[in-house]
């Protein structure tokens, strides 16, 4: 009787798997351009928003709002916000454009399974380019020719996003901030690339028993512009120089690991 008492107490979890009772708690660090949002909206929308599990989401418009408010870097607003709710006991899953810098992964993946997806850089930096440019959307609307752009300050950053994202980078350092970045890579649970998110769902069902089904969502609206723009050599040499240090992450890190990596997942409480 009591062990049917809290079988009967213990709530079923709509698409998980019956034996478990606690779901993995993720945390999807977004890289635009990286096929983040398709991922995004299937975790989300598959398997913690019907189960009315605790989540979060760190929201563009808010965290520039609050960055001008307080006159500090819109990064580190929304750096600030993850940690906070990684805090959170009651949270089982988070996702945003936020870095996940090597002294906020070793503090949270004992209990977080952190998972990202990379792109050649070359590739995300030309679709980020073309997807600013033409977008309906004036959120970061890019107005500048790509002569200009490459040049720029925002083009730079732009090829900048893995040692930026993954280590303590600030300008300076780069060697040294390239093998951080590699070294924090390695504490994921699951690194993925873009244009193999089959081989990526399957090892996401093989590490945490989730079946995804993933939409195809903010294609980019100019794909011709992006094909011209590969076609032209000087101009790929152009940007290859702008993404040399996360070109050197990405196939040092798929070098070694290939399309996929897997950590090892902190996985959910399963019943004994």
């Amino acid at each position: 009787m009591k062990k049917l008492l809290i079988k009967l107490s213990r709530p079923t979890l709509k698409n998980f798997p019956v034996k478990i009772t606690s779901p993995p708690k993720i945390f999807f660090c977004h890289i635009p351009k990286c096929a983040g949002s398709s991922l995004h909206s299937a975790i989300s929308s598959q398997y913690y928003e019907p189960n009315k599990l605790g989540s979060f989401s760190i929201k563009r418009a808010v965290s520039k709002r609050t960055a001008d408010i307080l006159e500090i870097p819109m990064m580190s607003v929304r750096e600030t916000v993850m940690v906070h709710n990684l805090s959170i006991k009651s949270n089982y899953y988070g996702h945003g454009h936020s870095f996940c810098r090597p002294q906020v992964v070793k503090n949270f993946s004992d209990e977080w399974n952190f998972l990202t997806v990379l792109r050649n850089p070359v590739d995300r930096w030309i679709s980020l380019y073309t997807y600013n440019t033409y977008k309906k959307s004036q959120w970061d609307r890019n107005a500048l020719p790509l002569n200009k752009y490459i040049e720029s300050e925002v083009g730079n950053m732009a090829g900048q996003a893995f040692i930026r994202y993954f280590s303590n980078f600030n300008g300076s350092c780069a060697s040294e901030h390239i093998e951080q970045a590699l070294q924090n890579l390695h504490q994921f649970s699951i690194v993925g690339t873009t244009g193999h998110l089959d081989i990526l769902t399957t090892q996401i069902a093989k590490d945490f028993d989730i079946k995804l089904d993933i939409p195809k969502i903010n294609k980019n609206p100019n794909s011709k512009l992006s094909l011209e723009i590969k076609s032209d050599s000087k101009t790929v040499k152009k940007i290859e120089k702008v993404c040399q240090y996360d070109m050197e992450i990405y196939e040092r890190f798929t070098d070694e690991h290939g399309t996929i990596y897997s950590g090892k997942s902190r996985k959910w409480i399963s019943k004994r």
